[in-house]
């Protein structure tokens, strides 16, 4: 009984830009009994159906984009006679679907560092359920990702999540609705742990792989103190600074090491958290405009994000303390018409 990872992809390009990770982080989860997972990542070569066998385990991860080319892998592998067990965010929203079209014994829904043992022991020992719930688990219970069975040189960036977990529920966005609105950090000493590994292997540049890494919104820490039950007030306060312990640290690695991240408008606000993102070399961010009308905000229920001369007031102190944006836009919004595209351009 072997078990084999799947990133499905219709696509190989036999480099990639970033790292799956969660494809190395439930390698991670897989225990020692089972030994190492066999890892196939298929935006670098698409799998050989050879190598699967009556008896293996097949864990497919899936989002929307890929779930076709997932399912069409997980029928393969079902052919073949192996257990076929699906996960990730497509997976955990839609959770009757591999079964109906993917070939799926088994899906697992939220967090998998901790299920996916369990998981495999029943299909180890013929119990296996037809739905698992890994729920959401604590920041200290985040496992490690296996970088050791990372095949070498075929990323250009490595990733490491510090946390999981926004705080916002911006209307098109699954990460709420499956991560969760409570912000859950990493310790700062499990990250700092990772990075140095990825930099002995070689990588300079690291996606700090977060759905959110600003999650402590000024605003949310103002209205926490207006409250006379301090306790949100203290635990905003108590990943705040988690938050600047781990930018302290970053700016102590290697003076080449370059972060990017995901974060919202919001951070353009704080300037010392800015200042700390410069200390730290988070060059990067991906930020979500998605709109640069008020109306088009309203639509998306973003309205704590700017709009008009205020939106490049606020890209400006980005780029002013070294962040560059990779800005995010949407399109086709109720509000839309065809003056967003210029005043979008402009």
């Amino acid at each position: 009984m072997r078990v084999h990872l799947i990133n499905p992809s219709h696509v190989s390009f036999g480099v990639g830009v970033i790292t799956p990770r969660w494809l190395y982080v439930i390698a991670g989860a897989t225990p020692a009994s089972f030994g190492d997972p066999i890892i196939v990542d298929e935006t670098l070569e698409q799998i050989d159906p050879s190598t699967i066998k009556a008896g293996d385990i097949c864990g497919i991860g899936i989002h929307t984009g890929n779930a076709l080319r997932g399912y069409e892998v997980g029928n393969l592998a079902r052919k073949a006679g192996a257990t076929v067990i699906y996960g990730g965010i497509h997976a955990t929203f839609f959770p009757d679907e591999p079964h109906e079209i993917g070939g799926a014994h088994a899906v697992t829904k939220g967090d998998g560092d901790r299920i996916w043992a369990r998981v495999l022991e029943d299909a180890r020992n013929g119990t296996l359920q037809r739905e698992y719930d890994g729920g959401r688990i604590d920041g200290d219970e985040f496992l490690p990702a296996r970088w050791d069975l990372m095949p070498p040189n075929s990323y250009m960036w490595a990733s490491v999540q510090t946390l999981r977990g926004c705080p916002k529920h911006c209307s098109f966005c699954s990460v709420w609705r499956t991560d969760g609105q409570k912000p859950r950090p990493r310790p700062s000493d499990a990250v700092i742990g990772e990075i140095v590994e990825l930099r002995q292997r070689g990588f300079r540049f690291i996606a700090l792989a977060d759905d959110n890494f600003y999650p402590v919104p000024l605003a949310d820490l103002k209205m926490a103190a207006r409250r006379e039950d301090k306790t949100t007030l203290n635990n905003l306060t108590k990943i705040r600074n988690e938050r600047f312990e781990l930018m302290e640290r970053l700016a102590k690695l290697p003076e080449d090491m370059i972060f990017f991240t995901q974060i919202t408008m919001e951070a353009s606000e704080d300037p010392e958290f800015l200042a700390a993102m410069k200390r730290a070399r988070i060059k990067g961010a991906l930020v979500g405009i998605e709109s640069v009308t008020a109306e088009g905000l309203k639509d998306v229920y973003k309205p704590f994000n700017a709009h008009g001369d205020e939106l490049v007031k606020r890209l400006r102190s980005f780029k002013d303390n070294g962040v560059h944006v990779l800005g995010s836009f949407i399109f086709g919004l109720p509000s839309d018409g065809p003056s967003t595209f210029d005043a979008t351009a402009a």
